[in-house]
């Protein structure tokens, strides 16, 4: 990611479904550059498993936020 050379398969799938989960600035020892964030996206966006996590993290976030949403509904009636 951060010298320039192109990761092997494996690695770029992983590092596309980091990216697409929003894990990959957590990980302390990649610097969140520009270049390395425009980078981790290009390989998201060719990565077959980076659209199917991005799916999943938004549909979970919707769950949860539609059980808080159901949980204050039930505690102020």
């Amino acid at each position: 990611m951060v010298d320039g050379a192109e990761p092997d398969a494996r690695t770029a799938a992983l590092i596309g479904l980091l990216s697409a989960s929003g894990t990959l600035p957590s990980l302390h020892h990649i610097p969140s550059s520009g270049a390395v964030y425009q980078r981790a996206k290009r390989l998201e966006q060719a990565s077959w498993g980076g659209e199917a996590v991005n799916t999943a993290v938004i549909r979970s976030l919707a769950a949860v936020s539609a059980g808080v949403a159901g949980a204050a509904a039930a505690v102020t009636d």
